[in-house]
Formats: C-alpha cells, structure tokens, sequence
C-alpha cells in the first residue's frame, strides 16, 4: 500500500512519491530559542519524529533538518529585558553578549526537554546564526533577479513580483494586506513586501552585509538553510498550522524565485494545541511546560495523549485527558510484565508468526499509510494488547508470545512509545529486597508482616502481583 499524504499545497490527499526512489527528504521549521518550550512545541517535535520513524520502517533512508532560530526580534527583546532587569544575572551587560546567552540558554533548555520526551535529534539542526554566508548569497541571487530590492540598509522580497505568492495558504494578495504581520515601513515598496535583510540597530547583533551592516529576516533563513542541505527541490516541508502565512508562504516565494526550481514538493501542517479550549498563555494563567507536565507522568503518556488525535486536527490538553491516556500506558505496562514472565527461563525463543497478530500489524500499517493516521493505529496497538491477554490465557506456545512481543515494541517504537516505566525514590534493589522479605514473611506465615511490607511499597508506588506461586512487581505511574 502507498503512503498518503494530505499536501496542504493542493487541499488534496496524495500518494507519496519522492524525488530520488527509497529516499525521504523533509524540513521542519524549528523553535526560537527565546523562552521555554511548552507543550505546543512538545506535540510538534512528537509529531514529525514519529512521521520520521513511519517513512524509516516503510522503508526509506530519511534525511531530516530541523532549524534553529537564535537572532530573531523576539530573542533581542528578551535579552534588552534581562539586561533591564536589576533582579537578572544578565543586568547591565553587553546587549551583544546577553542575545548570545538567551539563545545557549534556551537552546540548552530546549535538547534538554526533548530528550526528556524521548524525541530524537534531526540529522541537521542548523542555526541561523552559522549560516550567513549563505543567506546573504541567497538575498543577492533574488536582487540579480529583480525580486528584490536594496532600501536604506535593509532588504526587501517584492511580493508583487511572484505570480505564484498566496498559493499555498489559498488567499488573494489584497486578503494577505489584513492578515500580515509584517513591519510597517517606509522603506518597502508595497505593503506585503517582507524583510530578507534588516539593517544594524544600535548594540544589536550584526554581520557585514553587501547593503551594510545588519541581520537576517526570520523567513530567509529556512530558505537558505533548507536548500543548503536537501537541495533546491525536496520532498516533504512541515511545521505548525500558525506558520502557513506568512512564514511558509514567504519561503515558497524566496526559493522559487532564487532558484527557479519547485520548493517542496508536500506541505505537512500540524493542529495547534489549547489548554481547557484556550489558547495557551502565560497571562491567562494557563502555560503549562513541558517539564510541568513530566514531572507527574513518563513521557509515554503525553504522547499517548497526542497519538489520540490526528496530526492535522487541533487538540485540547486537559489533566482528565491525561489520566485518560495514563489508563491506556498501564495496559501496555501490565502485559509487557506478564510477556516477560512467560518468557523467563525460556532461553533464545524465535517468534513464529501468527494471523491474528499479523492482521492487528496490517491494521497498525493501514492507519499510519492513510495520512499518519495516530487515532486508528493506535486503536490498533490497543487492539493487540487486547488479543495479546487472550493469547496469553489461551497458553499459547512461547515462540508466539516472542512474536506478540517483538511486534507490540516494534509498532509502539514506530510512534515513539518507550515503555520505560516512571522512577520513584526506591532503587530496584531496594524493593526486591522488601518483596523477598516479604515472600520470606508469608512463608513463616507472619501474614501481618507481609501485610505490612505490601504497604508500605504501596505507599512508594510499587504494584506486587501474585502469580503460580512467584511475586513480581512493578511501579505504579
């Protein structure tokens, strides 16, 4: 079966066929490093790595890069506010120096939360700042070819220019005039005209530049580094639904205009998140971290939460939901303790398949090939947690169960699902050292001191499981 892709660029749901057989190649715009990252950027970097893993087991040797932004207004007006700021450790330093140590900060800050949720690195993850060189060979290729124009130290794209510009966000350029965000200024020509270079600010960041000294505009830099790394023309381009106009527009206009080449061929999108039907803001109160929400679920249950919606579709984070989800990741916990109980002393067992097991895989398969389709291939996960039970009370031969196994962490490790259970404060060698204690008071027939010990890893989130005269156990999440 091929994979379908709903392409934002057509409004239509088409097969994908890459430029260069067997090979994958996508873009995602990354964060700008100038706060903490929250959960919308958790389900973004969720949704693309997962769209990795799927095209990777389908078959294909993926290329992946995913930028950083580190010069951007946003992360000079946070470095001007600390440098303000009396109570900051940045107060009163070079306003230079403080944007270089908002964005390490911010950037440390943000590998470090997508480690904690388990998302793996791009193979590229260029920053704007190490190529400029190449930006600015990029805004002289679009000057040669009159679809720019030098103004006072800055860079103009002449909008009006590209016949193509609005075919990606589907409006008319006199629609655009009212939803840009783009700077007024004297300087530009025509009102949609964007900024591909900005000229020096006092004790801002700055690069030599044929128009002077200055700094890059936000969209030109996806351009330069997306081509620098996937070539002129590549597949797949994804980002967030708010990035269509003018981000993502402006990109298709610069490219193709610098290139004379498509840009990239699918457009992915994902839905924006709310908090309880809200738009997630820290002035109303209702920001919550990524770090808020991993300090009270593994990782795996956010991601279950996420998986319950399709990509493209919003999704509304409640702490319901999430108990919800933590419902669903205990299944799998349960069973997976119980395959491996079945397993032990069994040696090397080779897993022999099975129908309904392989059916459940195809099923898995038919979900993700229909557009990335989460909700269905997870119900099919759900599903084979359920026959996988029935399998288990059915006794059946253990090269089945070796096969129930391999295939429910191959096709959870397709979404991202680890299933590595939360820590508390015990270390394993201190429970197993209770439940031997406690295996040893039941055989003394001391029952209210094995009650006693039952309770108290109660109390530090441990579930013991009596089972054909052996106790396992496992951490509560």
């Amino acid at each position: 079966m091929p994979i379908l892709i709903h392409n934002t660029l057509t409004r239509k749901l088409e097969e994908f066929k890459p430029i260069k057989a067997s090979e994958a190649r996508m873009y995602v715009c990354g964060v700008t490093v100038y706060d903490e990252c929250h959960l919308g950027h958790a389900r973004s970097g969720f949704i693309f790595d997962f769209i990795r893993n799927y095209l990777g087991y389908r078959g294909y040797k993926v290329t992946f890069v995913k930028n950083i932004t580190d010069v951007d207004d946003k992360i000079i007006n946070r470095a001007r506010a600390e440098v303000a700021d009396k109570n900051s450790r940045l107060h009163g330093i070079d306003l230079n120096e403080a944007v270089k140590e908002i964005a390490r900060r911010y950037t440390e800050s943000f590998y470090g939360d997508m480690a904690s949720l388990g998302i793996a690195k791009a193979d590229k993850e260029p920053k704007a700042t190490e190529h400029i060189k190449e930006i600015i060979k990029m805004i002289a290729a679009l000057i040669d070819k009159g679809y720019a124009y030098a103004a006072g130290g800055d860079v103009y794209f002449d909008v009006r220019k590209f016949g193509g510009y609005g075919k990606l966000s589907n409006q008319d350029k006199d629609q655009m005039l009212e939803g840009t965000r783009s700077e007024t200024s004297e300087k530009k020509r025509d009102a949609l005209d964007f900024a591909l270079w900005k000229s020096a600010k006092e004790n801002e960041p700055e690069w030599d530049s044929p128009w002077g000294k200055g700094r890059p505009g936000w969209h030109i830099e996806c351009s330069a580094m997306s081509t620098k790394y996937l070539g002129d023309n590549f597949d797949i381009h994804g980002g967030g639904r708010d990035l269509i106009f003018p981000h993502h527009e402006n990109e298709i206009a610069q490219s193709e205009c610098a290139t004379g080449k498509p840009f990239a061929n699918y457009w992915i999108h994902n839905g924006l998140l709310t908090i309880i039907g809200e738009k997630m803001s820290k002035s109303l109160g209702n920001y919550v971290s990524i770090k808020a929400v991993l300090a009270r679920y593994p990782s795996d249950v956010l991601k279950i939460f996420f998986l319950g919606a399709h990509y493209s579709h919003p999704i509304d984070f409640t702490w319901e939901k999430m108990e919800a989800a933590k419902s669903g990741y205990e299944r799998f916990l349960v069973l997976l303790d119980k395959i491996d109980r079945r397993l032990e002393g069994k040696g090397q067992v080779k897993a022999k398949n099975n129908a309904e097991i392989g059916g459940l895989k195809a099923a898995f398969e038919a979900g993700m090939d229909d557009n990335f389709n989460t909700p269905a291939a997870l119900g099919a996960l759900f599903d084979l947690a359920t026959a996988g039970n029935k399998i288990l009370d059915r006794n059946e031969d253990a090269s089945v169960i070796k096969y129930l196994q391999s295939t429910l962490l191959e096709l959870a490790g397709v979404l991202g699902l680890r299933f590595k259970n939360a820590s508390n404060g015990m270390s394993d060698n201190e429970i197993q050292k209770l439940v031997d204690a406690r295996i040893d008071a039941k055989k003394k027939r001391d029952f209210k001191e094995s009650d006693r010990i039952r309770e108290e890893l109660g109390k530090n989130g441990i579930i013991l499981e009596d089972d054909k005269g052996k106790t396992y156990w496992r951490r509560k999440i």
